[in-house]
């Protein structure tokens, strides 16, 4: 049964790749398929087993790219500035608690006593701007 691509992919050397369709007796393109998660058969699940368990493989996640920094001021505030690829920025205080996302570099909206738990739900929304 196939599934979408996921965000997870095994790595492993490119000899371990020919190794595992050898003892599979399967393509190198399934071996792929199965190191990308792109299916969960019986026998993709196998090869990511062995590849991991046999072979050193490890898991690497695809995640957002967005950019988080921490700047001090001059005049001691500190803040959490996140910049994401649509051009807007989510800065937080936090000395005050109080957020803004900027877009294009005006303010779009403001939150007061932001906290961590609210933070998914003002990224989501700095990310879908547009």
């Amino acid at each position: 049964m196939a599934r979408r691509k996921s965000a997870r992919t095994i790595k492993v050397t490119s000899e371990s790749k020919k190794k595992l369709a050898k003892m599979f007796n399967c393509t190198e393109r399934m071996v792929y398929k199965a190191l990308c998660f792109e299916c969960q058969t019986l026998l993709a699940r196998k090869i990511q087993y062995v590849a991991r368990k046999e072979m050193g493989g490890w898991v690497e996640a695809a995640v957002p790219e967005a950019e988080i920094f921490y700047d001090t001021m001059d005049s001691g505030e500190r803040f959490m500035r996140q910049y994401f690829n649509n051009g807007a920025v989510l800065e937080v205080s936090m000395k005050t608690g109080t957020g803004t996302v900027f877009f294009k570099g005006s303010p779009r909206y403001r939150y007061n006593e932001v906290l961590v738990s609210d933070i998914p739900t003002i990224q989501n929304y700095a990310q879908n701007l547009r």
